[in-house]
Formats: C-alpha cells, structure tokens, sequence
C-alpha cells in the first residue's frame, strides 16, 4: 500500500476545490440572454425583419402566455410563425443551474441552448455567446490548475532539481534567470516556479513512468496536447476568438481531454 503524505493529500485537496469552484460554481446563466418571444400568429417576415435589426438568430414562440417552441430568422417568409416553428428537443434544454463547463460538453450535441428557470424556458445560450468572458475565465482557469498540477509533480517527483535531465541549457538558463529576477523582488520561489508551460511538458513527456502515470499515451499525441493547450491558453490571453484555428468540436473535445488529465494528476 502506497501511503500518500499528508502535505501532498492536502494539496490536491486545495486543488480540487479550486477546480470545484471552476466547475459546479459558475453556471449557464454567466453566459445566457433573455429570450425574446413572438406569438404564434405574427407576421412571420414582420418578425424576420425584427430579427435582423436586433441581430437575433433565434427566438422563442408563444401560444397563451407559454413558450412552446422556437423560430430561425433564416427560416422565416410568408405565413405566420406558426409554419416555422421547432418543438424543443430534450438535448437543448437545461436547467439554469447547469455548471459552465458541463454546457460546453453539451454543446458538442447542439447549436444552441435553451434555459429552464422553474417550469418556464426564458433564456437561451448559442455559439457566440461561448466567447463571452465567464467562459474565457473557466477556460483559463481549468489550464491554470494544469500548470499548478504540473508544478506539484514535477516538484515531488524529481528531487534536487533533477528536472534539468530533461531540458536544454538554455531552457535551464531562462528559468534561472527568471529565478534571480523573481528572488531580487524577495519572492519566496523554488527554481521549478519559474518553469514555463512548455518546460513542464517537456519534463513530463520525457520522463516514460510519470507519462504513463498521468494517462499519456505516447509522446506525440502528448505534444499534441499541450500544443493545442497552448494555443488555447494564448487567444484566452489575447482575447483571440477562441476557435480561430480549430472548430468548436475540436476545441470541446480538448476540454475533455484537459479534464481526464486533471483527473489523472488528482491521483498522484
């Protein structure tokens, strides 16, 4: 039986409940707007040309003060909403409590979100509304406790800075130089704090038995991860759009991959 220390227990304990407020804290109302509404009998180019002038690509259908389904702008000519209208279908409806994260999963299945506040649907998320700022914070905190986990590993894995087997000199010298820099202004760092990401991949994947530990596969495609990663973390940190050069699944799918990582390194 591996007896695991206190100190190192707790500290994946600090870690999860960071995570936890990342993930069941911030919910699907951060990022949703209200649900504007025609009746069932409108004009249905009367409410296209609405649309237009408000930017709307969806909005909800009454019938007797209730919401009972929805119309596309592009759908709407001639004849009343009532020709163009969509029932909702359970994958686009969730409960205004969803955590921010499960809903991007969810958007995987779907175009678009519908919000159930009590037993009323009143508000809707779409695909821009993902690049709103509760989702860039989500995103960049979730690669955040990557890095924080990397440090944690990597710290108690290689004893006495034996880290440095698997960097270059100059990589070494950069984080020395960023050591000196930070212990002049009297921080109390080690020299594995001033690793960067891509140091800490490096010493991960170059390290077989910490790899295999933390669930990757082979080199490759764990570079492949932390350079999608990476490339994530860097349009986060310029307000880039966030799926400038990958397609929303693409990115969705990266989440998931960054939380069976997270997982695996809660084991450690």
């Amino acid at each position: 039986m591996v007896v695991i220390p206190v100190q190192q227990r707790d500290n994946v304990s600090n870690y999860q409940s960071l995570r936890s407020l990342f993930e069941k804290n911030i919910t699907v109302n951060s990022i949703s707007e209200v649900l504007a509404t025609c009746n069932v009998s409108d004009d249905a180019q009367q409410i296209r040309d609405q649309m237009v002038f408000k930017d709307y690509d969806v909005i909800g259908v009454e019938e007797n003060g209730m919401v009972i389904g929805y119309v596309l702008r592009d759908d709407l000519g001639e004849g009343t909403c009532k020709e163009y209208i969509y029932s909702f279908s359970p994958p686009e409806l969730v409960s205004d409590s969803t955590p921010l994260l499960q809903t991007l999963f969810i958007f995987k299945n779907t175009e678009r979100l519908f919000i159930i506040e009590g037993n009323r649907i009143t508000k809707v998320v779409t695909l821009a509304d993902l690049q709103k700022p509760p989702i860039r914070m989500l995103l960049f905190g979730v690669i955040s406790l990557v890095e924080m986990h990397l440090y944690r590993i990597i710290s108690e894995y290689f004893p006495e800075d034996s880290w440095k087997n698997h960097l270059t000199a100059k990589r070494i010298q950069l984080a020395e130089e960023l050591f000196l820099q930070r212990k002049a202004r009297n921080e109390a760092i080690q020299l594995s704090d001033c690793l960067q990401l891509c140091d800490k991949r490096d010493i991960v994947l170059n390290e077989q038995p910490l790899r295999e530990r933390l669930g990757i596969e082979s080199k490759s495609k764990g570079k492949d991860f932390f350079k999608k990663l990476e490339i994530l973390r860097n349009n986060l940190a310029h307000s880039q759009d966030l799926n400038t050069q990958n397609s929303w699944n693409e990115m969705f799918s990266l989440i998931e991959q960054t939380e069976k990582f997270l997982e695996e390194c809660e084991k450690i």
